[in-house]
């Protein structure tokens, strides 16, 4: 500790007060928010990042420990200790999470089931309409789905050694990767919403379809999605399967060959399919499918209780516990924004479920 510092420090006095500040925010029950130290040390403090709150402080954290902080004459600044974990947690949350990228949305809430919207458009398709007839109405019905949402939990213990000999940042690279477990605790959550739906009826979940040749799959299992796909809107270029899956798909030609040369005539395709596709390996996904997703339209994460971080000392055997929890959910956006290709199932008897027949928005009333 640089303790010529931390006696000329301008934000000793303050650090208390701000951390308050912060969880006041994060536990508001109007509107909880996700706030990081750093942005409530910038509004309260004029700081311009943590790092220099820290210095300030005469914290280094590349050769401090925790008990150093402990030791200090003024205990308030051990207030900065559970958000110096909170910051290296969060960091591991964010760490390349799945549940982001099928995510087209994020809503704070304050209730444990949270009321959802959702707009049925099936009696709504379009019709002919000839000079001075009465145009004709459809009908768009309206309606709210209840969607829980969850207590995401994990304590961990740091022994006394550990907090009495190992500098901050290492400490901190290990509760980074518990974040990171935290993060493969949303992305399990949020695939099994993508997969199973929001509701307990099983009435939100993916359809599954089957492929051309049984046990088989080809390229043209997967445009057969993407073409349909493109005719209602829906660009399906998110793949989560899992590692025999991945490894399958992969190593289809259209996928590993690179060609070269032009080819006698170019085909330009205006119902457009994806250039490209992003895959995501996970254990959750069922064995011989694939889920096809449109990130734009898929789920919606509900923020009920932003990360908090709680510690107490366990004396009986000499450790520091640390407690980080977060409460969450992810409702279903659209039913047809992700599709389960399973290449067990022959697409002759499993093919598109009703609701992805296109041809009943496109016929405008024309038999």
């Amino acid at each position: 500790m640089n303790l010529t510092a931390y006696r000329e420090s301008k934000y000793l006095s303050k650090i208390k007060e701000t951390v308050k500040a912060a969880e006041s925010l994060r536990t508001d029950k109007e509107n909880p928010q996700e706030v990081s130290l750093e942005e409530i040390c910038k509004e309260h403090l004029g700081a311009e990042n943590l790092d220099g709150v820290l210095a300030d402080l005469g914290i280094d954290p590349t050769v401090d420990t925790i008990q150093a902080i402990y030791t200090l004459p003024n205990e308030d600044a051990r207030w900065i200790i559970p958000e110096i974990i909170r910051e290296a947690i969060r960091l591991g949350l964010r760490d390349a999470p799945i549940w982001a990228s099928i995510t087209a949305a994020e809503m704070n809430s304050t209730q444990l089931k949270v009321k959802m919207p959702y707009i049925n458009m099936s009696d709504a398709a379009p019709r002919k309409v000839g000079e001075a007839e009465t145009i004709p109405t459809g009908t768009v019905s309206y309606g709210d789905k209840d969607v829980e949402v969850y207590k995401i939990a994990r304590g961990i213990k740091i022994s006394y050694e550990v907090k009495n000999f190992v500098s901050i940042d290492v400490v901190s690279i290990f509760m980074q990767d518990f974040g990171i477990k935290l993060g493969l605790a949303l992305d399990t959550l949020a695939i099994d919403t993508l997969i199973n739906g929001d509701q307990t009826d099983g009435s939100e979940s993916a359809p599954v379809i089957g492929v051309k040749v049984p046990n088989s799959k080809e390229y043209k299992d997967y445009l057969r999605i993407w073409v349909r796909g493109s005719r209602m809107g829906r660009t399906f270029n998110t793949i989560l399967g899992g590692e025999n899956a991945a490894i399958e798909t992969l190593d289809l030609p259209e996928f590993k060959d690179r060609n070269q040369g032009t080819p006698d005539f170019n085909m330009n395709l205006k119902t457009p399919v994806p250039s490209s596709a992003d895959y995501y390996v996970h254990g959750n996904i069922p064995t011989n499918q694939e889920v096809m997703v449109d990130d734009r339209f898929a789920l919606i994460k509900f923020n009920v209780v932003p990360l908090m971080i709680e510690s107490e000392k366990i004396v009986s055997n000499q450790t520091e516990a640390f407690y980080a929890s977060l409460t969450t959910g992810f409702g279903k956006l659209f039913r047809d924004s992700s599709i389960i290709l399973d290449e067990t199932v022959d697409f002759d008897t499993d093919g598109f479920p009703t609701y992805f027949d296109v041809d009943a928005y496109k016929n405008v009333g024309i038999e």
